[in-house]
């Protein structure tokens, strides 16, 4: 079988096709998530870990028709997620690997969630939400993401498999990227289920204790994560609102990707209660995991996709290091650290109460 330009290949070569081209790629985006979250859905990856297969085996193994999966396959092969061989068979690639389901590193809920009508359908109305600065999502469900999650029990088991897909993670790279071993009490704060506390207090930081201050229904989901990390006697739960009250007595304090769920406004509340929290003391820190935008004009940055994912669901926003300083200092906070770019796009910023 000859060899063929892949979907990147045919693209380093073709930098200047006419913006006609460019503009209409961008518009079959949806098209490549409908091919991705397919695939996902089939659980394809999962069958292959073994080695390749042929379109026969592949359709027995995941119930689908064969020529419907070749197709579906042979779009993905362009696009290098998935190889066909000069033998007609089917193989993982290194960018097929995440949709496996075994694996700690797995995306395959992440991208059934990107391709769900929970986050489609508020996209077909972002241009509402650019009118009107308030989440599309509303709109379309007649409530908020979270109060639409608690209801609808189906959304909130896919939701759930995301966010752990993605904190445990986050928590792996943030805490390659973040010295806490001088604290000695951890708060958590909106922490969700607490795959960044269970990860710290068992790999990195045994001496320390912790709170998790979230919502009742998300501490509920929390104990069994905290006892399989074995951290229940080191981990305290507690209800609460940031909004209104954060627990004293801590010596660092957490918000992980928590503000950029928030407006401006909302995020100085929380802010404010936090700097309340910890009053006087100066050695106490707030530690702010979230995502910094580049600054540089027309320049390419994931977090300005995932922006737009704030606007329609949320109301928020992701910020460039001038908004984080900017917000932090308005709250009372000094921001210490320069974050560090490369190999994530998720930051670490340490605040210094003034």
């Amino acid at each position: 079988m000859p060899h063929e330009e892949t979907f990147w290949e045919w693209m380093d070569g073709h930098e200047e096709w006419p913006p006609f081209d460019r503009l209409l790629f961008l518009v079959y985006g949806p098209k490549i998530m409908g091919v991705l979250r397919a695939l996902a859905e089939l659980g394809v990856a999962d069958e292959l870990k073994d080695g390749p297969l042929t379109i026969a085996e592949l359709a027995d193994r995941t119930g689908a028709q064969e020529q419907p999966l070749f197709r579906l396959l042979r779009t993905a092969a362009a696009l290098r997620v998935f190889r066909q061989g000069s033998d007609g068979r089917f193989g993982l690639t290194p960018e097929a690997e995440p949709l496996r389901s075994d694996l700690d590193s797995s995306l395959r809920d992440l991208v059934r969630f990107s391709g769900d009508p929970l986050l489609t359908a508020p996209y077909a109305n972002l241009a509402l939400s650019v009118r009107t600065g308030k989440p599309a999502f509303d709109q379309v469900y007649g409530a908020s993401f979270y109060d639409h999650v608690e209801a609808v029990p189906e959304d909130a088991v896919l939701f759930d498999r995301t966010m752990t897909q993605r904190s445990w993670l986050t928590a792996v790279t943030l805490l390659r990227r973040v010295d806490l071993s001088r604290f000695s009490r951890i708060a958590d704060l909106g922490g969700g289920q607490g795959h960044f506390l269970g990860e710290a207090l068992t790999k990195h930081y045994q001496d320390a204790t912790a709170l998790l201050f979230e919502r009742p229904t998300v501490l509920a989901r929390a104990k069994p994560l905290l006892a399989e990390y074995g951290v229940t006697d080191r981990v305290s739960l507690e209800a609460g609102d940031f909004f209104s009250e954060v627990p004293v007595g801590y010596d660092a304090y957490i918000l992980n990707a928590v503000l950029n769920g928030l407006d401006d406004e909302q995020s100085k509340q929380v802010l404010a209660r936090v700097r309340d929290a910890i009053g006087t003391d100066t050695e106490a820190r707030l530690f702010i995991f979230e995502k910094v935008m580049t600054e540089s004009v027309n320049a390419w940055d994931y977090s300005k996709l995932l922006d737009m994912d704030m606007l329609v669901l949320f109301g928020g926003r992701e910020r460039t290091l001038s908004d984080w300083r900017e917000l932090t200092e308005a709250a009372g906070f000094e921001l210490l650290t320069t974050p560090e770019r490369g190999g994530s796009p998720w930051s670490a910023l340490e605040c210094r109460a003034r």
